[in-house]
């Protein structure tokens, strides 16, 4: 099959981030294997250059990662849902505080 784009997405890390490089999820068929591609692409002047920033797993690679990766999202979804509501408590809390002294 030679090489077919799964995904791809602007960089948010350090010198990547403004326009300057994309993440790129790619397959590519190399010695006599399949791999998935994950790398960091140079954008400039609207063209993209590969660069040596990445790694290649194989499908069962990807396929073990992937429970990984859905439970970590779990996680930090509960981590980020937990520091709202303790936000929210933290204003409620100080409002309640500042409202009794006025009575």
């Amino acid at each position: 099959m030679g090489e077919e784009h799964i995904w791809r997405s602007v960089s948010m890390e350090g010198k990547w981030k403004d326009g300057k490089g994309d993440v790129a999820v790619r397959r590519v068929d190399y010695y006599g294997k399949t791999w998935v591609d994950f790398r960091i692409m140079n954008v400039q002047d609207g063209k993209n250059q590969h660069t040596r920033h990445g790694v290649r797993l194989t499908v069962e690679q990807v396929k073990e990662m992937l429970p990984r990766l859905v439970e970590f999202c779990a996680a930090y979804d509960d981590e980020i849902e937990s520091a709202e509501r303790q936000d929210v408590n933290t204003e409620t809390s100080s409002v309640s505080v500042s409202d009794s002294s006025h009575t």
